[in-house]
């Protein structure tokens, strides 16, 4: 069935400082084979700490702003419009270090991992990212991200 998800549809979750994320594709209405995020990165906000999943890839188009990319341990910047490609089993992270918000439109194949970004985005207080992330074949390394997050001034929300 063919359906249109409007600009002020789908669930929106997450700290308004940081990163939100609004659902556009759950992969249970796919049978699994996709799920599809927009990332609402506020200024100076990092998404998730440097990691790597072992059963998806993902896709990011820039719909608005410019965003950090580290990935196998180079750093990039992509602007509107250009597309990102991070395979699994594949360390990295994304943030926006600018002051103008960013948005990316993340694309996960197969589905599942946003059902992550669900719980991450609606757990009370401190977070376990590790006990959430898990079950879905993520792994994350806080170590790594220190650096980031100081050399660009970048904050958890």
């Amino acid at each position: 069935m063919a359906m249109i998800i409007r600009a002020a549809e789908g669930e929106v979750l997450g700290p308004p400082g940081g990163c939100r994320d609004r659902f556009l594709v759950d992969s249970p209405a796919w049978e699994g084979r996709l799920g599809v995020v927009e990332h609402l990165l506020a200024p100076h906000s990092i998404a998730a700490p440097m990691h790597l999943h072992t059963r998806e890839d993902e896709f990011s188009l820039i719909l608005e702003g410019r965003v950090w990319y580290v990935a196998a341990g180079v750093e990039h910047v992509a602007e509107t419009g250009d597309f990102v490609y991070k395979p699994r089993g594949e360390w990295h992270t994304f943030f926006n270090a600018a002051d103008e918000p960013a948005r990316v439109l993340e694309i996960i194949t197969p589905g599942g991992l946003e059902q992550a970004f669900r719980q991450i985005d609606t757990a009370d207080g401190d977070v376990d990212l590790d006990r959430i992330v898990g079950p879905y074949g993520c792994s994350a390394d806080y170590e790594a991200t220190a650096p980031l997050m100081e050399k660009y001034g970048l904050a958890f929300e």
